[in-house]
């Protein structure tokens, strides 16, 4: 999850089995998602016990007058001093901030909220129009609210892609208008956040996938039908429920995003959009280690281009593993992934070597024959070899999605990205 600026609160903290023990505390929130509190003044062993034992769930009361509740907590460590100050850290997998939960309430929701890096970008679509009617005259800035564009996915959840517009103002008092997007899951039925989440995953990915960049949430938020909050008038609003957690996908770095590396934009499968959401959601039920190995080297975790090889080789058996489960040599595995798209990869003369490239290196990489080590591709030779495997995973994704052979032959011809691949 992306934390693009500080988030250090100090405030109260307590258990909710024991409400009146309170203790003051700082929270904080680093790029990533990563959630630490620290507790000081832990005055005696007693209180210091209470806190190390009893960890399912904090809750607490922080700046601008706003609770918060801290699940799934684990002691790091700390020191309980004879004179001054003494402090306890704790490790936060996820924070709800507006509401207090009880011990052991679990929290449901009906809809969840959320922005992705990118989303901006990739869907090019704005409600704000700027005109200049002469050289002489200051522009005119007008906005047109945008229609939410709202569809069912095949697990009783409705998606839509939504436009939120607000005024902003500058130092020297100019107003303006600012717009952003966004995705939002809805479901009548109350579901636990881990349900919601495993779709926002998804979501996720679906739009790095299509972007071509590493991009991360930078914000959710989520709504039950059983919490509101009464305004002027007599009339109630949901309560908006801000959570933080450390999310999957993540990059340290922000992604630069451009239109000519992108696989597809969203005006490309606009008027098939419900179908290539759902098909690529529908899609995690059979290939989902397929997708996490190849996000994981899209990521760059690994520290050598070795590892990279490795992952994306896993990636490429796993994908085939779902399509025939019986055991298969890596050759054939290999060269019924190529088949269908082998015109494209640029190998028609050269099929054979790519496979053998492939499977020698994944055979001594892995189990350190020495009779593959000849054959074996190292140093600067695994980086085409990679870019190669990565693209084999990219064209059966498309095809996953619902893309007909055109449809991705257009792809490949307007993404720079895949025909630097093609042509390595």
């Amino acid at each position: 999850m992306r934390i693009k600026e500080e988030f250090k609160k100090s405030g109260y903290f307590w258990l909710p089995s024991v409400p009146e023990r309170k203790v003051p505390g700082i929270l904080s929130i680093s790029d990533g998602g990563n959630i630490d509190l620290e507790i000081i003044e832990l005055l005696d062993h007693k209180t210091e016990r209470l806190f190390n034992h009893s960890l399912k769930r904090i809750v607490g009361y922080i700046e601008e007058d706003e609770f918060v509740t801290l699940d799934d907590c684990s002691y790091k460590g700390g020191n309980l001093a004879s004179i001054g100050l003494s402090k306890s850290a704790f490790r936060i997998t996820r924070i709800f901030s507006r509401v207090q939960y009880d011990q052991d309430e679990i929290p449901s929701f009906n809809t969840l909220t959320f922005s992705v890096e990118g989303i901006d970008d990739w869907v090019e679509t704005s409600g704000i129009k700027v005109e200049y009617p002469s050289e002489k005259c200051p522009a005119i800035i007008s906005y047109e609210p945008q229609e939410d564009i709202s569809f069912n996915l095949d697990n009783d959840m409705q998606l839509l892609i939504t436009w939120r517009s607000s005024l902003k103002h500058s130092i020297n008092k100019e107003a303006g208008i600012s717009e952003n997007i966004y995705f939002k899951l809805v479901s009548k039925e109350s579901l636990e956040l881990d349900e919601f989440v495993s779709v926002a995953r998804k979501i996720t990915e679906f739009l790095c996938f299509a972007t071509n960049k590493i991009v991360c949430l930078d914000s959710i938020s989520a709504t039950s039908d059983d919490l509101f909050k009464e305004i002027e008038g007599g009339k109630s609003s949901p309560i908006h429920i801000n959570i933080y957690y450390a999310s999957w996908p993540y990059s340290k770095d922000e992604p630069e995003i451009n239109w000519y590396n992108m696989l597809f934009r969203f005006k490309e499968i606009r008027n098939d959009i419900e179908e290539v959401i759902t098909n690529w959601v529908k899609s995690y039920k059979q290939y989902d280690s397929a997708f996490r190995l190849y996000f994981l080297a899209k990521m760059g975790a690994q520290t050598y281009l070795e590892e990279k090889f490795l992952t994306l080789a896993q990636g490429l058996e796993a994908y085939h593993q779902r399509i025939v489960s019986k055991q298969v040599r890596l050759e054939d595995r290999i060269t019924s992934i190529i088949k269908p798209f082998k015109d494209l990869i640029g190998i028609d003369e050269n099929q054979q070597e790519l496979i053998d490239s492939i499977v020698s290196t994944r055979h001594y990489l892995t189990h350190h024959n020495p009779s593959k080590k000849l054959k074996a591709a190292k140093g600067v030779n695994l980086w085409p070899l990679c870019m190669k495997m990565e693209l084999l995973l990219e064209l059966h994704f498309l095809q996953l999605m619902g893309f007909s052979r055109e449809k991705i032959d257009s792809v490949v011809a307007n993404c720079a990205q895949l025909k630097r691949k093609c042509a390595l």
